[in-house]
């Protein structure tokens, strides 16, 4: 994948404020990748940005729901109630998910420097 490609998706993640949760499908929309190419760059270089801030649908991150818990936790982003309905902890996207229109302005500031 080139350099820009993956440069531009880490960018729109480190778009999303602290205390806020986007999906992969709203940061794909906004950098013109899938959602699928999204959480495949987190997972090969998304360690050095706030990763826990980006979910499926579904407000979770499947495989890592454990370890992002306490960090939404800290964020207040993690889903109050019981979980009986849900087999991981999850956000609640209707409370906390970041406008897409404020992150597509961040977003293109952001990467106002890049070629491509």
């Amino acid at each position: 994948m080139e350099d820009v490609r993956i440069e531009r998706v880490l960018r729109a993640v480190e778009c999303v404020p602290q205390g806020r949760a986007a999906t992969y499908g709203t940061l794909g929309r906004i950098c013109g990748e899938s959602p699928r190419v999204v959480g495949r760059v987190l997972s090969l270089w998304g360690s050095n940005v706030a990763w826990w801030r980006v979910v499926n649908a579904a407000g979770t991150i499947p495989g890592h729901g454990a370890e992002a818990a306490s960090l939404w936790r800290s964020e207040g982003l993690l889903a109050a109630g019981p979980a009986r309905s849900r087999r991981e902890p999850a956000v609640d996207l209707r409370r906390v998910a970041a406008d897409e229109g404020e992150l597509r302005r961040r977003w293109e500031a952001a990467v106002a420097d890049l070629e491509g």
